[in-house]
């Protein structure tokens, strides 16, 4: 079609260890790790159930690092009762909690509690290609992909939810393309330092950001901003792309890879926030935490080869400076007051970013989907970036009777039905663990998901993605006469 009308992420020697790591239901232990890296109408039949694995006994935490975490998005502590229900669905404020309901009829697919058979495959991937660089990367980086194999072999487990593993899966794969570079002869010095640093850097912030004292969905927020900001490696280290343009998206990964990993490395109760600066501390904190997700949107546009060149440069120049604010603000060593001025100039950049995005996005040359496709992919990428709590909410209405009964882990991504454009295809993890699936009403679930995201946060929190949501919102305008929240209000000519 004609541009789309705006009217549219080895097995260790130590893998006994964090195997037992990983089946603390809310977190993926890395403790193991190597030391020295650095700083859904419903019908079907009823789905196969088993039982998930005991609790193993507690692991040790990391170590604590001398200095307190610069942010830290509030409200964010884990419920003592993972059945809960949550009071919050905000997205921007994760939480824990599970909802539940009035039991409609009806009854979903399923199959038992192990990853799916495309998440296995993609694992066995990353694995195999980690494996075989291992063997050939300079001595410094051994330890490293060690870990990184590590991870991944972690996240097989069926307790891990299908968002965290894909991204984390996704991660590896971006870091293993870094890796191929630096083992090429061709590449040149300068940037195989660079690459090296980058593989260290984002190995240890997964290794953070997948550790027991990380909240559920701050988790798999976070693990989300890794995989999108590496997601522009491939570019890096392809010798056709401009320099300028390199070093920018060099900064960006490594400027915010570090903020990530600053802001989730040590205790969450800052004793900042005791201080006369306390509300100076806090702002910060939820300011820097809030622009991750859009800043990983930035990656994920400029990597899109759709974004035209010019494009794509305007837009790495004003993340490159986004970037290093959040790097600013996350720093321990960072004064109250150059905070202060900091998350001000933040607040001001972050906008213009925003508004280059769009432009970015919206510039992209796209093939017309059909109105389950263009649904499909929004959704996919709404469950990817929202909260579980927020979905939960948000569906409660809508989802199976025995998905409210066993309380839903994970909304992972729909599908287009072959039945016709009127219904998607969701899959989701249940508590229990087991992969479900079920047929939603496409008009319903797009419209309860467009008053979840409304236009203002599209494009931050979904990238390119947006432009599928507002593809759909114009079938359903022009086809049905539904309004999807906000996401046409602003629409091109």
């Amino acid at each position: 079609m004609a541009k789309i009308s705006r009217q549219h992420i080895f097995h260790a020697a130590s893998a006994s260890i964090l195997a037992a790591a990983l089946a603390l239901p809310t977190s993926l232990t890395i403790a193991a790790a190597d030391s020295r890296i650095p700083n859904g109408r419903h019908d079907g039949a009823s789905a196969q159930r088993t039982d998930p694995p005991p609790s193993p006994p507690p692991t040790p935490s990391e170590p604590k690092k001398p200095t307190t975490p610069p942010f830290s998005p509030p409200d964010s502590a884990p419920s003592s009762d993972p059945t809960k229900p949550s009071t919050s669905s905000s997205p921007t404020s994760p939480g824990t909690s599970d909802s539940t309901g009035p039991t409609d009829p009806g009854d979903t697919d399923g199959q038992k509690t192990e990853p799916p058979p495309e998440q296995k495959e993609d694992i066995d991937q990353a694995t195999t290609a980690l494996t075989e660089e291992k063997e050939r990367v300079p001595e410094e980086l051994t330890s490293t992909v060690e870990t990184l194999i590590t991870i991944i072999d972690m996240v097989e487990d069926p307790r891990t939810s299908p968002q965290d593993r894909q991204g984390v899966t996704e991660s590896a794969k971006n870091l293993s393309t870094a890796l191929a570079a630096i083992i090429d002869p061709k590449t040149p010095p300068g940037l195989r330092k660079e690459l090296t640093g980058i593989v260290k850097q984002v190995t240890a912030t997964l290794k953070v950001v997948s550790g027991p004292r990380v909240p559920t969905e701050e988790r798999s927020l976070l693990i989300l901003v890794v995989a999108r900001t590496t997601s522009t490696l491939d570019m890096i280290c392809d010798p056709g792309t401009p320099r300028t343009l390199r070093d920018r998206m060099i900064a960006i990964v490594k400027d915010t890879t570090d903020a990530v990993e600053n802001g989730r490395s040590g205790p969450q109760d800052s004793s900042a926030d005791e201080s006369r600066n306390a509300p100076v501390v806090k702002s910060s904190r939820q300011t820097a935490f809030n622009t991750l997700l859009p800043v990983s949107s930035s990656s994920d546009i400029m990597h899109d080869h759709r974004t035209p060149p010019a494009d794509r440069e305007q837009l790495a120049k004003i993340t490159q400076e986004v970037s290093a604010l959040l790097k600013k603000i996350s720093d321990p060593r960072t004064s109250d007051t150059e905070r202060s001025e900091a998350t001000k100039e933040l607040a001001e950049k972050s906008t213009r970013m925003k508004e280059q995005q769009e432009q970015a996005a919206t510039a992209q040359e796209r093939p017309e989907e059909s109105l389950g496709r263009a649904a499909a992919l929004c959704t996919s990428a709404i469950f990817k970036s929202t909260p579980e709590s927020a979905l939960r909410s948000g569906l409660k209405k809508l989802v199976p009777a025995r998905w409210k009964d066993e309380g839903i882990k994970d909304f992972w991504k729909a599908k287009a039905s072959e039945k016709g454009n009127d219904t998607l295809n969701v899959l989701a993890q249940l508590r229990n663990n087991e992969q479900a699936q079920g047929p939603f009403e496409v008009i319903p679930l797009v419209t309860e998901l467009a008053d979840l995201v409304p236009h203002d946060r599209l494009f931050g929190s979904l990238g390119a993605s947006a432009l599928y949501c507002e593809q759909t919102a114009t079938y359903l305008d022009e086809e049905f006469g539904v309004t999807a929240g906000t996401w046409l209000t602003e629409s091109s000519e």
